[in-house]
């Protein structure tokens, strides 16, 4: 079996559908997240994913374990590196009450696109040759992953990453962006 490698964006939460930042703030999933977990498992029955891994957040690791029930999967120690992004003092907030202003007032207490991709690239191609053969999904947070989306892509793409999506990664093209000195051209 060829190695393969996809995202997948954790349930919904209470801050999620207030409109909250969440960054690295721990929020555990709302029923919601937990019935939209438990179905994308059912919904990948049979696709042959065997290692569900996580970022260590409780809406990450639930997420990851309630797909693997449905698919009878293993699942692995936690992913420190695809953690969300830290949005530092935004953190709580709800993002339409931010205005332009404030943002760029705190703009560099975030971490950047590249900070990201330097944490996330390496330990992706890490887990590809650690688990040669499997198909890993790592469950994953909406900033971290249009980030790595958008540099896969090329460049940045108009819409955000929806709770319960899934990226497949092309393994080519992650070790390119991850062999480039500027993947963020975004």
């Amino acid at each position: 079996m060829d190695t393969a490698l996809a995202l997948v964006r954790h349930g919904q939460t209470d801050w999620n559908l207030a409109g909250r930042l969440q960054g690295r703030t721990d929020i555990e999933l709302n029923d919601t997240g937990r019935h939209q977990a438990r179905s994308l498992g059912r919904f990948l029955k049979g696709r042959g994913w065997d290692l569900l891994l996580a970022s260590p957040l409780a809406r990450a690791q639930e997420t990851a374990a309630l797909i693997a029930e449905q698919l009878g999967a293993e699942t692995g120690p936690a992913v420190h590196p695809l953690i969300e992004r830290s949005f530092g003092p935004l953190e709580g907030r709800i993002m339409a009450e931010v205005s332009d202003l404030e943002a760029a007032e705190v703009q560099h207490e975030l971490e950047t696109h590249r900070q990201i991709l330097d944490r996330a690239l390496p330990a992706l191609l890490q887990l590809v040759q650690e688990h040669e053969g499997r198909r890993i999904m790592i469950v994953s947070h909406g900033a971290t992953m249009r980030v790595i989306r958008d540099a896969l892509a090329g460049g940045k793409q108009a819409q955000g990453v929806d709770n319960g999506e899934v990226i497949d990664i092309d393994l080519e093209r992650l070790e390119e962006i991850a062999a480039d000195t500027d993947p963020v051209r975004l």
